[in-house]
């Protein structure tokens, strides 16, 4: 059985090949879909609820919100979103996920998911707690990461 030492530097190196193979995965999915994997990566946020205006979806992804703006018009041709009026600010939009194609999404991500609950459901209370951790942390510090290198900051 490896030590603690040598786990680490297999799961530091396994991670890059897990968020490379999460891209492939992305993509193909994309593809499916017919729309591009900046697009589907929008889709998830707004699905999610992460992102429900047009300016924090461009914030999340990296974006100026008037590449959102051609975006979402792109997305709305396909029938994945809608805008509409805020209700508390009738200036400001909203981004919505249609029903159409959700269905559609939710086939292709099916596999994925059974995947995953299958081997999180292997793990006790303290295992998923560290990784959940991990995971957030490793979120969190790509996030900075990314403003940073978007920024020019040192």
């Amino acid at each position: 059985m490896p030590d603690q030492r040598e786990l680490a530097i297999a799961a530091t190196l396994e991670i890059p090949r897990f968020v490379s193979a999460t891209v492939l995965f992305q993509t193909a999915m994309a593809e499916q879909l017919g729309i591009s994997a900046t697009e589907l990566h929008g889709l998830q946020l707004v699905i999610s609820g992460a992102a429900t205006s047009p300016t924090r979806l461009a914030r999340a992804l990296g974006m100026t919100t008037g590449a959102v703006t051609r975006m979402l018009d792109r997305m709305a041709a396909q029938n994945l979103v809608e805008r509409v009026p805020d209700p508390a600010d009738r200036r400001r939009l909203l981004v919505r996920p249609l029903p159409d194609r959700l269905g559609e999404v939710s086939d292709l991500y099916s596999p994925m998911a059974r995947f995953f609950g299958d081997r999180l459901g292997r793990l006790d209370r303290r295992q998923l707690a560290a990784l959940l951790g991990v995971m957030t942390d490793g979120r969190v510090f790509a996030e900075q990461e990314a403003t940073r290198l978007r920024e020019g900051v040192d």
